[in-house]
């Protein structure tokens, strides 16, 4: 572990005050201006949004990408055996256990709402085009796979194996 993580005798957790102060000031920071002007911080993000999408879409296709084929090398390659705790332990659960609880965990409330509300909500609503056509729901379904599908898991597994590490 490192110091930012490790915990003292007291039971509390020490951290690196320089970034956790940063931070918290930068929240602060944006909280304030989002609650007192919040239609101007709207307009911007939403300026901010649009000109991404525009221009720069593209990225996020290659680095999601990247990130697919990233973690099925990390899972097929010689680092998918990499042990992740002390050497001596043995984990607490099977593989089957462990993968049920993650993906439970991950997709139990997303599913509950968004299982049925994003294919509707693009359906009616499309990024491109008019809404409550076939191409709508032909759309609205590859969204929805999009954001449901071996894309989203690919980031989750990145960060999971950040925090793991």
């Amino acid at each position: 572990m490192n110091r930012s993580s490790e915990a003292n005798a007291g039971g509390s957790v020490n951290f690196d005050k320089p970034v956790f102060l940063a931070s918290a000031a930068t929240l602060l920071g944006l909280v304030i201006t989002t609650a007192l002007l919040p239609d101007s911080v709207n307009q911007f993000f939403s300026a901010l949004q649009s000109t991404i999408v525009a221009y720069a879409s593209w990225y996020y296709v290659l680095v999601v990408a990247i990130i697919i084929v990233s973690v099925l090398l990390f899972a097929f390659s010689s680092y998918g055996d990499i042990k992740l705790g002390p050497d001596h332990s043995e984990p607490d659960y099977s593989f089957i256990s462990w993968f049920a609880m993650l993906f439970a965990a991950g997709m139990g409330i997303g599913l509950m709402f968004f299982g049925v509300a994003e294919p509707v909500m693009h359906f009616l609503s499309p990024p491109q085009g008019t809404g409550g056509t076939v191409a709508a729901a032909r759309e609205a379904m590859e969204l929805t796979y999009f954001h449901w599908g071996l894309h989203a898991w690919s980031i989750y597994a990145v960060v999971a194996l950040i925090l793991a590490y």
